[in-house]
């Protein structure tokens, strides 16, 4: 009987084990303060700053095994960029983010399209709504930041090419084609650009519609994206996320709040499973390598948004404390896989290693921007924590 009941017990003790070690792997979330999110926010705009060019193109990535800088170039993400430093500057009032970003942006108005009622930015061969809504995100960010009102024409200009891009439905065009105009097509994630476009216009230029013309695009993302566009799940949108903590309170109805805490609940899901990544062992068959930074940054940065708008909004304030958990160990984790610069030292070229993160010996200008982005949505969460609050 005695060995009998030793023997079950074995195999209950060893199936726990494997269904903690195999199945369900332990969180781990390692201790992080606001400083150390600070200074990890500094290193990386550090990155994207050293990465600036004479044209005011970015370094776009970089392969320290092959030690080989990428050739590649996307422009929306350049418009990212942008964004993410004058975030930075609004954050840390760092100058050199200012002079980063500033150079981004003066290259983009050189390629302006003016449309005579519109003005959109125009690299060559694209003219795009996630392009031109990044960087009308990122001229109303410093807008806000600075005071700077030089660009007001131009940034109404771009929100009228956006509203031009929307259709009846509240669905936007992914291009604009000289003798067409917008093309019936949705690129991934241009619908919620254009929508936090929109919405920090409504901020900065209350009473103009920029608003009202935004919850159109929020509405087609709440009832009818996924299924307009394909898509069999839910699309876990970051900038859709942005659009809503921004949005102004007089226009968050019980719907797009709905949807606010179905994102919630997708972004949780991912970084619950990326703080179960230990790229080793058992642990590398089960959950493979930890997810790309530009991953893990967007599912942070959308998780810091709607903290954001959990502790404005009561119909949410149920969620806060879930969601400040997550935040917190998203920054943890990514705060302990930037590169120090004790470990870019013996690299091939040092300068292009510190302060990024890196996917497999690899890494590019998104990976920084969105990790820079989910860190500074955690640092108002850590301060409050560290104050006892």
């Amino acid at each position: 009987m005695r060995r009998r009941l030793a023997l079950h017990l074995s195999v209950l003790v060893v199936g726990a084990a494997v269904v903690r070690v195999a199945v369900v792997p332990a969180e781990v979330c390692p201790p992080v303060t606001s400083g150390e999110v600070r200074a990890a926010v500094d290193a990386a705009a550090g990155w994207l700053e050293r990465g600036v060019q004479p044209s005011g193109r970015y370094t776009y990535g970089y392969d320290r095994d092959a030690d080989v800088v990428s050739p590649d170039y996307n422009e929306v993400r350049h418009a990212g960029l942008v964004m993410v430093l004058y975030q930075a500057f609004a954050a840390t009032s760092s100058s050199e983010a200012l002079r980063a970003g500033d150079a981004g942006l003066q290259r983009a108005l050189g390629q302006l399209l003016d449309h005579g009622d519109w003005i959109a930015w125009a690299p060559p061969g694209e003219v795009t709504s996630g392009g031109n809504g990044l960087l009308l995100a990122g001229m109303a960010i410093r807008r806000a930041a600075t005071g700077d009102t030089t660009h007001d024409g131009i940034m109404r200009g771009i929100g009228r090419f956006l509203k031009e891009m929307q259709f009846p439905d509240g669905s936007v065009s992914s291009d604009w084609r000289e003798g067409t105009g917008p093309i019936d097509n949705h690129s991934l994630y241009s619908t919620g650009e254009t929508a936090w476009a929109l919405v920090l216009m409504d901020r900065e230029f209350p009473g103009e519609g920029w608003g009202e013309a935004a919850v159109r695009t929020i509405d087609y993302m709440v009832s009818d994206r996924d299924r307009a566009e394909g898509r069999f799940s839910r699309l876990p949108d970051h900038w859709a996320a942005h659009a809503l903590a921004d949005l102004r309170s007089d226009l968050r109805a019980d719907p797009r709040l709905d949807y606010a805490r179905r994102l919630a609940g997708y972004f949780s899901i991912r970084l619950r499973f990326e703080s179960q990544r230990l790229g080793k062992g058992i642990n590398l068959l089960v959950r493979w390598y930890p997810g790309t930074p530009a991953g893990v940054g967007t599912a942070g940065e959308g998780m810091g948004a709607l903290h954001r708008l959990a502790v404005d909004d009561p119909r949410l304030s149920d969620l806060a404390e879930g969601i400040d958990d997550r935040i917190v160990c998203t920054a943890g984790l990514m705060v302990d896989r930037q590169v120090t610069p004790a470990e870019s030292a013996d690299g091939a070229h040092p300068l292009l290693e510190e302060g990024a993160w890196f996917y497999r010996g690899y890494t590019q200008m998104d990976d920084q921007q969105h990790t820079i982005t989910a860190l500074l949505e955690a640092l108002p969460v850590l301060a409050a924590r560290e104050a006892g609050r």
